[in-house]
């Protein structure tokens, strides 16, 4: 049995080139006719093929949907001098699925219509990517044609440069190809609004919601001995309390663990719906890549979940450094800071996290007009500062 459409990429991209000097070569190009083609060898002729009226729209370039007469001529020319200057002709083939292209509003198979503005101006900006990360930068010329002679609708690309150094690279890279067909998946999908809606979800929903409710603020003493047991293994200097820096990857299962505890508490919902969103964007983005060795569709659900708990993380690690200055500030405020009021601060964390906090106590903590709270806490750590 066949696979069925979506079990198969829906953006296929084939790519070959010929060196300028080459007199002979094997298969042009898949799709091509050798008795079209007429001399394979010669560059111009190239888009005498991709032109043909039976099998393409007309050619179109970097600039023009259409090309004139005149304007045909000069990329002939232009073609030609290149390969006279040693140039590489740089071929590709992008073929889509045709009921991918339908579902996207992009083509209408009982009518034939294809949007061909659309998809020249997508390509166009594909062919923009890959020449800037091809390092096809040398006065770079490029044709394509739409091509409606197979089952499947494809775009062929020649691509030459007029002022070739030497140094081009026939064969692109994998990463080169890869990028530019996901620039023709995601222009031609267009989930730029759910996308939208995903991120909402991790940067507001969830993570600016948390900044507004610290975790003091709670009357999980779990998650307070967590957060102080966390604090209390951060190292020194607070300019590595972030996130990415490797210097807390100690810390960072712990930590890992306290956003997951604390998201399924207070953002169950929220992050059902956003586990839900990326299952589907999964679905839709693997039935554009197909199910090769290349499963790029499989990264974008977790980039995500570690986009949201890198942000989480920084929400934690502030809140941490909040606290940290209000320690600091206390001791600084009753008593002569000394270096070895930085092990004291530590000890009055981990007395904390021993024996738990309260909201009151925490409250109490915050209102610097309360001398109560100066006093005990004045007492604690002198007492600590003993041990």
């Amino acid at each position: 049995m066949s696979l069925s459409t979506y079990e198969k990429a829906s953006v296929i991209i084939k790519s070959r080139f010929i060196k300028g000097n080459q007199k002979r070569f094997n298969d042009y190009v898949n799709y091509m006719d050798r008795d079209e083609a007429k001399d394979p060898t010669d560059f111009s002729m190239y888009n005498n093929y991709m032109s043909d009226e039976r099998k393409a729209t007309s050619l179109f370039t970097s600039e023009n949907s259409e090309l004139s007469e005149d304007k045909k001529d000069r990329l002939k020319e232009a073609f030609k001098l290149s390969q006279e200057r040693g140039s590489i002709l740089w071929q590709d083939v992008v073929s889509f699925d045709n009921q991918w292209l339908e579902d996207h509003g992009m083509l209408d198979r009982r009518t034939g219509s294809l949007d061909e503005n659309r998809l020249k101006d997508i390509t166009r900006l594909a062919m923009k990517d890959m020449l800037h990360k091809g390092n096809i930068n040398n006065n770079p010329v490029w044709s394509g044609a739409i091509h409606y002679n197979t089952d499947n609708v494809h775009i062929h690309l020649a691509t030459v440069e007029l002022s070739p150094d030497g140094n081009a690279r026939g064969k692109r890279k994998l990463k080169t190809l890869e990028n530019m067909k996901s620039v023709f998946v995601n222009k031609i999908m267009d989930r730029s609004k759910e996308h939208e809606q995903i991120n909402d979800i991790i940067r507001n929903k969830i993570v600016n919601d948390k900044k507004q409710h610290k975790t003091f603020g709670t009357f999980n003493r779990t998650f307070k001995k967590d957060f102080l047991e966390i604090y209390h293994a951060l190292p020194e200097n607070r300019r590595y309390w972030n996130y990415g820096y490797e210097k807390i990857n100690h810390i960072k299962p712990k930590l890992n663990q306290l956003i997951k505890d604390y998201m399924e508490k207070n953002y169950k919902a929220e992050y059902q719906n956003f586990e839900d969103r990326l299952d589907k964007e999964v679905e839709v983005l693997r039935k554009a890549y197909g199910e090769g060795d290349h499963h790029r569709y499989k990264d974008y659900k977790q980039n995500k979940i570690d986009d949201l708990y890198k942000r989480m993380g920084n929400a934690f690690l502030k809140e941490m450094i909040d606290y940290d200055k209000k320690v600091t500030a206390f001791g600084k405020g009753n008593r002569k800071y000394t270096p070895k009021m930085k092990q004291v601060k530590k000890n009055y964390a981990f007395h904390q996290m021993k024996y738990g906090v309260d909201r009151l106590m925490y409250s109490e903590l915050n209102n610097t007009k309360n001398q109560a709270a100066y006093e005990r806490l004045q007492r604690d750590m002198e007492r600590e500062g003993s041990l």
